[in-house]
């Protein structure tokens, strides 16, 4: 450390190091744990792709993506500087206090970051409680982390952040050491090299050598194997659907969102990279996200925004009701306008766009909220979407009432992934859809450094599960993928199979690759 010019390229001057040396003292005074992050600001952008390949050289630590490639923004993460995992009806009081209490202990040091970038990462289960399964082991019903190095792209910008624990004890040589080998590794992956989006995407394996002149069809080297299973036959499902009809006509219910799943054992490792890749290309709309633990990975190529809160601004979406897209573009547009003038679905619809105006009218100021949905046309499926916009009432943009977790907990489950009224509809599921969600239909997504932050409904999602068995057998690995269906009165049973048919087809294609 010769010189505060050292800074400027990114490396700790000694500017830095009186900063490093500060907080070190400060953790020794007061007897507790602080955290420094090292912010570096490339002043360039980055594609998609270097993400995706700094997601993969993460291995087996904790890691997170996060992708909206409408705007071009990313973020991806690795390592562990803190941690929380919780369970119960407080799960989100205890993840906002834990965030609360780290962000005061964090010493910022180099480049300028906006206070609204994402800082800590993670997600929620469906349930209050983890049903204990062994599926779901490694995501709990709550679990975030402060990471040890960030990647972001943000509005063309790129940043690197390093964050190294500073315990009473530390020197600052340790900690300076731990930012620096954390800058060095993310330095390591850059250069690597990015591969195309062809090369990336396109083809993920080379094609077999076979023979000139194979004597028979034996001489052709075997595809891999994929078994697939559904959790219930078809019958049982649509028994589901008439189930949940006799309970309106009972007045139990108004609407409850049924979701299936498919489990998908692979006789080798599953390319979790190349599956989002795939995701990325095919669903170009739609917000990419990814945590990771271990050889267990959680994703979602999800079009639906729970909540999104960033200096004052609220912004989410009303996602329900549902059709196919045609097979050519007249039979595009008659599907696409028997959804706009169906009652069913119209209701369906109605019912997510009034639950969020309940839970957003107490917090903002106005509401935006087009009178008439819209259409969200994605491969193989279109949705009624709402944009529904506001501003946190004045001076609120920092209590505890309009935060971002408080406002996702007041929101899930929403009557477009669990039904309504809430209560009833989590009844029925728990009694009748038996079906283990674990963070299928869930709150993931991030938190900034002041309160805000940006949540998805994890739709399009599935758990892939590597390392389960020896490579060559089959069932070496698994992915569990899962879609629903909202039912409400004047639903089909057969109709609500299709949807989820089509809405699992949208992951098993990407996945399977056959």
């Amino acid at each position: 450390m010769s010189g505060e010019n050292e800074a400027e390229g990114g490396e700790l001057g000694l500017n830095e190091a009186r900063q490093v040396a500060r907080a070190v003292e400060r953790a020794r005074e007061a007897g507790r744990t602080r955290w420094v992050a090292f912010v570096v600001d490339a002043r360039v952008g980055l594609r998609f792709e270097h993400s995706l390949r700094c997601y993969a050289s993460a291995g087996k630590r904790d890691r997170f993506l996060w992708n909206r490639s409408e705007s071009g923004d990313f973020s991806v993460c690795w390592g562990v500087a803190d941690e929380i995992e919780s369970a119960g009806v407080g799960r989100f009081r205890d993840v906002r206090a834990w965030s609360e209490e780290i962000r005061a202990r964090i010493d910022w040091i180099g480049d300028a970051r906006p206070a609204t970038a994402a800082t800590f990462f993670g997600g929620f289960g469906f349930e209050a409680e983890s049903r204990g399964s062994a599926e779901w082991k490694a995501f709990p019903a709550a679990r975030f982390f402060l990471p040890e190095v960030i990647t972001e792209s943000r509005e063309g910008r790129t940043r690197g952040v390093f964050i190294a624990r500073v315990e009473p004890s530390s020197s600052v040589e340790s900690v300076v050491s731990d930012l620096r080998a954390r800058r060095a590794e993310l330095q390591r992956i850059g250069r690597c090299g990015v591969a195309s989006d062809r090369e990336a995407f396109s083809e993920t394996e080379a094609p077999e050598s076979v023979a000139q002149d194979p004597t028979s069809l034996d001489d052709w080297p075997a595809g891999p194997e994929y078994r697939v299973r559904a959790d219930r036959s078809h019958g049982i499902f649509c028994a589901q659907v008439r189930t949940a009809l006799d309970a309106f006509t009972g007045g139990e219910l108004s609407k409850v969102v049924l979701a299936r799943s498919l489990s998908i054992d692979h006789d080798d490792a599953l390319d979790v990279s190349a599956f989002l890749g795939r995701l990325h290309v095919l669903y170009p709309t739609c917000t990419l996200i990814a945590m990771g633990r271990g050889e267990d990975t959680f994703l979602a190529a999800t079009p639906e925004t729970l909540i999104r809160v960033s200096d004052g601004a609220v912004e989410t979406t009303a996602l329900a009701g549902s059709a196919p897209r045609g097979r050519h573009p007249e039979e595009d547009r008659t599907l696409a306008e028997r959804l706009l003038s169906s009652s069913k679905e119209r209701s369906e619809h109605a019912h997510v766009v009034e639950a969020i105006r309940g839970v957003l009218e107490g917090a903002c100021g106005s509401l935006e909220i087009p009178e008439v949905p819209a259409l969200r046309p994605l491969l193989g499926i279109q949705h009624l979407e709402t944009p529904i916009r506001g501003r946190l009432k004045s001076g609120m943009e920092s209590e505890a009432e309009s935060d971002a977790l408080t406002l996702v907990e007041a929101l899930h489950p929403t009557p477009a992934v669990g039904g309504a009224p809430r209560a009833a509809a989590e009844d029925f599921l728990h009694r009748f859809e038996r079906l283990d969600r674990g963070w299928y239909a869930a709150p993931i997504g991030w938190l900034d450094s002041q309160g805000g932050g940006d949540f998805s409904v994890a739709l399009r999602s599935g758990l892939i599960r590597n390392g389960i068995a020896e490579p060559g057998r089959s069932g070496a690995s698994r992915a569990l993928l899962f879609a629903g269906a909202g039912i409400v009165e004047g639903s089909d049973p057969e109709e609500e199979l299709i949807e989820t048919r089509i809405k699992l087809r949208a992951l098993l294609a990407p996945l399977t690759e056959i």
